[in-house]
């Protein structure tokens, strides 16, 4: 087990949240069953850093994580999350007079925001990510170079006039190491700004979002652990926002020539004190919420109603291994075609298109993240299909979104 802090070496750090048996990959594509229920496993041990409000998974192993052409992370297939996209790739684009220049994105997954990126500004692009798949951009990057490989910090390139690195660095382990690299392809003379997005964990601690809690992510951020991180790296820090639904906390950076902002660190010690008190109380809750889920949905499977999962990435994946459940939910639906006939990883739930619904007829359909609720019931109103739609978090306890009007009946 970890003892320091990889963002600050601090040895002041105290565990505050475990969960065994995991499946160390929640976005592998699997085509088997019998290989999802074999899945390999690892532990979690949440630690919380007195010293700068960082928490890490005190026992992950980098070994046990795997990015490849199978690793199917996109959610470009929304509409929802389109939308957002394209307005955040347009607002950087303004804000930071991102026109004919080099933009290097670390993580670029398959290529769809800097893709966006270089055709909003007519810019230069280099993204770097090992799961990327030329033929899933059907030719629209002609100014981009893709290498289908890590960033790390023997990779040499140019320094960029832009750093993108978009729901990346929740994944790395060596966060110091891997921000101080960064600082060095950023070039002070050049202006070169980074612009990093990652989930919020101030949203996960305050909603007791166990669900977003998973091996992949090893690293979790609020904007005080955040900004400690790029000052202490050699960054100015130009903004932290948050962003779709509050889920996303994001900063943009330049790279710095004075010294340390000693007095902007130091004002953000209450956010890491409440941060501090929400860890410590984090187990309780997890405990209290995930049994009021574990009940209720005993009580509809006794029953005898049919209910679905819809989203079946990371978030269910951990959602329904925290809650040990296997044969009681049969289905996870996924509007993703690359990840339909596949099976969920560490318990086997077959992944279905939207349309199998129409003939399953579900009683009750759980959504995996709250922002889609809008576009799912449209798509159950599409397919005929009438059931209680119940989401994930969204700031609510958990029998109130059971109990009508909380929950909503799409209906035909």
């Amino acid at each position: 087990m970890r003892a320091t802090c990889p963002n600050c070496g601090s040895e002041r750090c105290v565990g505050f949240y475990a969960v065994h048996g995991v499946p160390t990959n929640s976005c592998l594509l699997v085509s088997d069953r019998q290989q999802a229920l074999d899945f390999q496993t690892g532990d979690i041990a949440l630690s919380f850093c007195q010293t700068c409000g960082f928490i890490f998974n005190a026992l992950w192993q980098p070994d046990r994580t795997v990015y490849s052409e199978q690793y199917e992370e996109t959610q470009g297939f929304s509409p929802t999350f389109n939308t957002f996209h394209r307005r955040l790739a347009e607002e950087l684009v303004e804000r930071h007079q991102l026109h004919e220049k080099d933009v290097l994105e670390i993580g670029c997954g398959k290529g769809e925001f800097l893709s966006l990126i270089c055709e909003l500004g007519r810019n230069r692009g280099v993204g770097y990510d090992p799961s990327f798949v030329p033929a899933r951009l059907d030719g629209h990057a002609q100014q981009i170079r893709f290498v289908r490989d890590f960033f790390t910090e023997s990779t040499a390139e140019s320094p960029p006039d832009f750093v993108c690195c978009k729901m990346t660095l929740e994944h790395i382990g060596e966060t110091r190491r891997f921000v101080d690299a960064v600082r060095r392809l950023a070039s002070a003379e050049r202006g070169t700004v980074v612009f990093f997005q990652i989930p919020d964990v101030r949203r996960i601690l305050s909603e007791t979002a166990f669900w977003d809690i998973y091996y992949e992510h090893c690293s979790y951020f609020s904007p005080a652990s955040l900004a400690y991180l790029f000052r202490h790296a050699g960054f100015e820090v130009l903004r932290t926002s948050t962003g779709y639904d509050d889920q996303y906390l994001m900063i943009e950076a330049r790279a710095a020539t004075d010294g340390l902002d000693v007095a902007s660190i130091a004002a953000e010690r209450q956010e890491m004190e409440t941060l501090a008190g929400q860890a410590a109380d984090f187990t309780a809750a997890v405990d209290r919420i995930a049994g009021e889920w574990r009940a209720q949905l005993h009580q509809r499977i006794v029953r005898s109603r049919r209910t679905v999962l819809w989203g079946s990435g990371s978030k269910a994946v951990a959602f329904l291994t925290t809650l040990g459940i296997r044969d009681e939910i049969e289905y996870v639906v996924d509007i993703n075609p690359f990840r339909q006939g596949r099976f969920v990883p560490g318990t086997g739930q077959r992944i279905v298109p939207p349309s199998f619904l129409a003939q399953y007829r579900p009683d009750l359909v759980i959504v995996m993240n709250p922002i889609y609720c809008g576009e799912i019931g449209a798509e159950l109103r599409r397919q005929g299909v009438s059931a209680e739609l119940v989401s994930v978090g969204s700031n609510r306890r958990l029998t109130e979104s059971f109990a009508e009007p909380a929950s909503t009946r799409v209906a035909v």
